[in-house]
């Protein structure tokens, strides 16, 4: 049983447990180990009963101090907050008692977490760093560099936090499950920064671990989430065939249709910034048949992202669809995890910020557009989210025509020459070479006449209605002095705009 609990056969173990009458008169022992099943399947309630119907043991014991903890995360895992802090606060003060630093390095790392997780208070953690670095056990010190991590990702300290995972995945053997949930914990949260962040080496640490001896099926979401993000690293270094393989992956494993949208929406984007329309359309239709069976409303995960992602995709081919899904997202009101370390994230606001701001510029809302993009530019700046800062800088470019936007842009992508979004760089460097001297949307038209689109086509790759883009066409004419499209690009091609 402890070794399946160990190896994260939380199911397996679940189950001998709930079929076995032998295993329900075991010491107390086994039953807090069961009690630490319940609490990963989050079986909270059946946790809690269990706990709360055991011979209480001897005060100021170490069971005694086990069992306040355990009771402490189901109180939490049944949203009795309070109750949580109190048991947690009281097996912290026995374990301090007890003169055992492994049990009290394990309290102070509970009720650390609690902090720095659910109750969003960094400080509080930072105060019990020193009572987990006490531990004198292989699991104090993997607790004790989480503790930190988690503490660093609160204070924004990207850099370090990296540093400190990378270090728990050079202790960890990528051949063996020992320790699994502190190896899948640290690749997860480790490929997410990343894919934010310039780090090269973290990436070969991440890749070892997952070619490694397979994750228990336990921990599926994470793998997903874990290969997504190594995807985008990739595609952020130009190499585009192991994003495209890893995307695969991660949509193969994705647990559900939701998370299943997020990974098909990255492929999408990815096909669309390679020119890849065709490709492109089919990725962005399976996921819209995602999304659409999937039960947004009911979910406590970050899934719903894939809503924010889907009305970004959707914006210059139909910005009303865009909107609808943007007003989707708005209505689930919190869907963040109470686990979740995006709670309370200025970079969740970001991300919506941007979202919100592409469909604005497609709607035509130019002032709302240029107020939300300006603000998750701020904000991935402060955070040091190089990438998606120039992102933002490029959308801010395309609707104002300033150069400082690009500027910003190449500041932030020097570590990703070979990225799509440097040869968008490029692409706005030459343009800019020959300019038309007319308004962003207007030189879009004109780069549109130019390839010989239609109004229709044109309409359906700006989001704008037929008789919109008719107007911008005839006012492109007027400012060439001509009549005709096929004098515009004889004039176009004249003056070397083209």
């Amino acid at each position: 049983m402890v070794a399946l609990f160990e190896e994260g056969r939380y199911e397996e173990a679940g189950r001998l447990y709930d079929e076995s009458t032998l295993l329900r008169s075991a010491p107390l022992s086994a039953s807090f180990l069961r009690a630490r099943i319940y609490l990963r399947l989050n079986r909270g309630p059946e946790a809690l009963s269990l706990l709360n119907s055991l011979t209480p043991p001897k005060s100021g014991g170490d069971d005694y101090v086990r069992k306040l903890m355990l009771i402490g995360e189901a109180r939490a895992a049944t949203k009795d907050l309070e109750g949580a802090d109190h048991q947690l606060v009281a097996a912290l003060t026995a374990a301090r008692a007890a003169n055992n630093p492994d049990l009290l390095a394990e309290a102070a790392f509970r009720l650390a977490r609690r902090h720095v997780g659910m109750a969003a208070e960094p400080e509080r953690a930072s105060k019990l760093l020193d009572d987990v670095r006490r531990g004198k056990s292989f699991e104090s010190k993997l607790n004790a560099l989480h503790l930190e991590s988690w503490i660093l990702s609160r204070e924004g300290r990207v850099r370090d936090q990296a540093r400190v995972l990378s270090e728990i995945l050079r202790l960890l053997n990528p051949s063996s499950l020992d320790h699994i949930e502190h190896r899948v914990r640290a690749c997860q949260t480790l490929a997410a920064l990343a894919r934010e962040t310039y780090l090269p080496q973290s990436t070969v640490l991440i890749e070892r671990h997952l070619d490694g001896l397979p994750w228990p099926e336990f921990f599926k979401a994470a793998r997903f989430q874990t290969t997504k993000a190594l995807a985008w690293t990739k595609a952020l270094q130009g190499d585009y065939f192991n994003a495209f393989r890893f995307l695969k992956q991660s949509a193969a494993v994705a647990p559900d249709n939701g998370w299943r949208a997020m990974a098909l929406c990255d492929r999408a984007y990815l096909a669309n910034a390679r020119g890849e329309e065709n490709w492109f359309r089919q990725e962005l239709s399976d996921a819209e048949e995602a999304a659409e069976v999937t039960d947004w409303e009911h979910r406590s995960d970050e899934s719903p992202i894939a809503l924010l992602l889907l009305a970004e995709l959707c914006a210059p081919i139909n910005a009303p669809q865009a909107s609808a899904y943007l007003a989707r997202f708005r209505s689930l009101g919190d869907i963040r995890s109470e686990r979740s370390l995006m709670r309370d994230d200025e970079r969740f606001q970001a991300l919506l910020d941007y979202s919100s701001g592409v469909v604005d510029s497609h709607l035509g809302e130019r002032k709302l557009a240029l107020s939300r993009l300006q603000s998750a530019l701020k904000i991935y700046e402060r955070v040091g989210f190089n990438w998606r800062a120039a992102r933002c800088a490029l959308r801010l470019y395309d609707i104002t025509g300033k150069d400082s936007f690009l500027d910003v842009a190449e500041r932030r992508l020097t570590h990703y020459g070979g990225s799509w979004l440097a040869e968008e760089l490029r692409q706005r460097r030459s343009a800019k070479l020959h300019s038309t001297g007319l308004s962003p949307m207007r030189e879009r038209v004109f780069r549109l006449l130019c390839e010989g689109k239609s109004n229709v086509e044109m309409a359906s790759l700006l989001g704008l209605t037929v008789s919109t883009v008719a107007n911008h066409a005839k006012a492109v004419l007027k400012e060439f002095n001509v009549n005709s499209r096929h004098a515009l690009i004889a004039e176009a091609l004249k003056r070397n705009l083209v």
